[in-house]
């Protein structure tokens, strides 16, 4: 308890220190979440999501609250991965429907959205055992005090397992641009380096950096820090 103390302490305080540090075209956030896979059998499963986003400059929290159903075709090619043998890494196609509830969490007015999404991922394996996902995903948004609206995601991500003993340690850096109709315009671009670890075998911790442009946002460019626990239930 006393360590976990330490770390979030830690955390806040280097948020507040980049904060006064960035320009004011920047803000600075913290995104905290626990993503859980129930598999149903060997090509369905269950994912539930709670994902809370800490706003620096606005000392504002926000939470983003899901539950998605992953469906994956029998695999094309298979990838040596950790321990807990995620299969659908393994697949050459997967996708995904589902509902998220987003509002915020602090004293300020609620920002809530009600959000329908469907995704598609398709894996392929590169030299040096290199592996690629590409993923698109259509979302249809009701805002709050907004007219209805869909956006488009398209990330594209590399990434490679390496051993260290009895470790398996997956680096990655992915690319994701965002239209959306409220503008009728590509008006965000993100970029995202992190790394998973697995804690066990139901148990794989995750973290990244992310940077952010938004052309129809103020302020414009956002700096993340991510940190996700991930839990596979079979």
């Amino acid at each position: 308890m006393v360590t976990i103390r330490m770390i979030m302490a830690l955390v806040l305080t280097l948020t507040g220190f980049w904060t006064r540090a960035a320009a004011q075209n920047t803000t600075t956030e913290v995104w905290p979440q626990v993503q859980a896979y129930i598999n149903l059998d060997t090509n369905t499963r269950v994912f539930l999501l709670g994902s809370f986003n800490y706003k620096a400059d606005k000392s504002d929290w926000q939470g983003t609250f899901g539950a998605h159903l992953d469906f994956a075709l029998k695999p094309v090619f298979r990838r040596e991965l950790r321990s807990r043998g995620d299969v659908f890494n393994k697949r050459f196609l997967s996708f995904r429907a589902g509902y998220r509830y987003i509002t915020s969490l602090g004293d300020s007015s609620p920002s809530l959205e009600r959000r329908w999404l469907v995704e598609l991922t398709s894996r392929y394996l590169l030299p040096w055992q290199v592996v690629i996902n590409d993923r698109s995903r259509g979302e249809m948004r009701f805002i709050s005090g907004q007219a209805f609206s869909t956006r488009y995601r398209n990330r594209l991500q590399l990434e490679r397992d390496f051993e260290a003993g009895p470790l398996v340690v997956t680096p990655y850096i992915d690319g994701e641009l965002f239209y959306d109709t409220r503008s009728d315009a590509w008006n965000r671009v993100r970029y995202r380096a992190g790394a998973q670890i697995p804690a066990g075998d139901h148990v794989v911790l995750e973290t990244y950096y992310l940077r952010q442009h938004d052309t129809r946002s103020s302020p414009p460019h956002t700096n993340g820090i991510g940190f996700t626990l991930n839990l596979y239930y079979r």
